[in-house]
């Protein structure tokens, strides 16, 4: 099963790390990122595989720092 996710996040430095770093030992599988930026935040889509519920990783990386949005936008 894979699923897509939109996030934004704060422009600070490890943003972007501790959300991959979550997901990882989640047990999700990374298999695309898209991300850009402004002078304020990144946006990253993300597409992940994996067996668990996405719906529990949302609410597990809305509670991270500099996470200031999580969207499911997509499950196959």
């Amino acid at each position: 099963m894979s699923c897509s996710l939109v996030l934004a996040l704060d422009r600070a430095e490890g943003a972007l790390l501790r959300v991959l770093g979550t997901i990882e030992r989640r047990g999700w599988d990374v298999l695309a990122v898209n991300a850009a930026s402004d002078a304020q935040a990144y946006t990253v889509n993300l597409t992940l595989g994996g067996s668990r519920d996405p719906e529990i990783l949302c609410r597990q990386l809305q509670r991270l720092v500099d996470v200031q949005e999580v969207r499911l936008v997509g499950e196959g």
